[in-house]
């Protein structure tokens, strides 16, 4: 419960756009995809992954009091499925995720996952780290290396948001 209550506030929903143009030359919205985030930093930076920003032209970034910003993209690595949005207008609802060391995890240590499914409200799954070291095969057979592995149920619209360890790191 205190992992939830500390934590829940750092947790976004994105919503993924891409602008189209009909024959008259009007633009409109297309929604691409929506998921979760995380408040970084006081800066306005949100991590998220790359399936959940992956051919978007815009992006709203929806915080916990319901306020929505724009964001862009200003990093993602496609391979890693990482994506780090900027939000420029910094305000109250930038409350970041307090940030641990993955160094420090142990086989067996409870984890928590929050997430702001569909912009409905937060969610929390509990596992455990089941191991560390992990490799995986990322998009375009790209190995990526140094997984966390857990058994804690992401649930649909739920990808991008925050795992956190028994201290709420």
């Amino acid at each position: 419960i205190r992992i939830f209550r500390e934590n829940s506030a750092a947790v976004v929903f994105v919503t993924n756009v891409a602008v189209g143009r009909n024959p008259f030359m009007d633009e409109f919205a297309v929604p691409q995809g929506a998921g979760s985030g995380f408040v970084w930093d006081k800066q306005g930076h949100i991590v998220t992954n790359f399936h959940v920003v992956q051919g978007g032209d815009a992006f709203l970034v929806t915080f916990e009091d319901q306020t929505q910003k724009q964001a862009r993209i200003v990093g993602a690595d496609p391979n890693k499925d990482i994506a780090v949005l900027k939000i420029e207008e910094p305000g109250p609802w930038l409350k970041p995720i307090k940030v641990g060391s993955s160094d420090k995890l142990l086989v067996g240590q409870y984890t928590y996952a929050i997430g702001n499914p569909f912009g409905l409200d937060h969610s929390l799954s509990r596992g455990i780290i089941s191991a560390l070291g992990r490799q995986v095969q990322g998009i375009g057979g790209v190995t990526i290396r140094d997984m966390i592995q857990t058994d804690a149920a992401i649930n649909p619209g739920n990808s991008g948001g925050p795992l956190l360890e028994s201290s709420g790191e």
